[in-house]
């Protein structure tokens, strides 16, 4: 009864398999899909993060006009639900303009993340000890190469976890861009169940597909963040 209950999974499984991924080359759904997801994810990420850093110059800078706009975009940004937001931006501030719902996905994700990163830089930069920068400044150097060589290094160091999940939930949220015809992962199983009428195995494979991806970038990041960490440079001094 086993033998007979395995093999009639795994018979199952492969005409599921078939059905969904091979017939009708609907493997080329999923790959576009997930092309178009990792496009979406890479650009927002770097767009959000240059973005987040502009913010945060605006929000600790002295001028009391530049304070009020960065705390104005961060809490409108952070209040405001990514994917009504990325409507907004698609249906309202583009509707006028031929452009690709791609670059809208990547300009509104990329917006939202910086509101999350000009917070996370912030509060890494104010963890450190402005002794340092006095100490800095007395050596000689100016405020710019002391942030820069004293100041941005620990920053980078102390932010990492924080924005490491901050990237990852970035990745996860890029699943909505179906709400503004972007083919991406979600939709392609979508697209996928609608033909074959087969809910089960489109979505549970991509569900494995995005924690592939969040699995492969997490494992980057936490390269990186091996990188800066000066005890693990001690440590790889010590081992050689």
């Amino acid at each position: 009864m086993e033998s007979g209950g395995l093999s009639a999974f795994f018979a199952a499984f492969a005409g599921s398999f078939h059905n969904n991924i091979i017939q009708d080359n609907r493997y080329l759904l999923i790959l576009d899909g997930l092309k178009t997801t990792v496009i979406i994810s890479i650009f927002s990420t770097l767009f959000g993060t240059f973005l987040g850093a502009l913010v945060c110059f605006m929000r600790m800078s002295g001028s009391r006009l530049l304070v009020f706009v960065a705390k104005a975009y961060i809490s409108v940004l952070r209040g405001t639900p990514v994917l009504v937001f990325l409507m907004l931006m698609f249906y309202v501030v583009f509707a006028a303009v031929d452009i690709d719902p791609v670059i809208v996905s990547v300009i509104a994700f990329g917006m939202n993340f910086a509101a999350y990163v000009a917070e996370i830089y912030r509060a890494g930069i104010n963890s450190i000890d402005k002794g340092q920068t006095e100490a800095g400044i007395a050596m000689g150097f100016t405020r710019v190469h002391t942030f820069l060589f004293i100041i941005l290094p620990q920053t980078v160091q102390r932010i990492l976890p924080v924005y490491k999940g901050e990237f990852i939930s970035l990745v996860k949220m890029t699943s909505v861009v179906g709400y503004i015809a972007v083919q991406d992962l979600t939709k392609a199983s979508d697209i996928i169940r609608s033909r074959t009428f087969d809910a089960f195995f489109p979505l549970v494979m991509v569900a494995v597909l995005y924690f592939l991806i969040s699995w492969l970038l997490m494992l980057s990041l936490e390269y990186v963040e091996r990188l800066v960490d000066p005890k693990s440079k001690k440590r790889q001094i010590e081992g050689a």
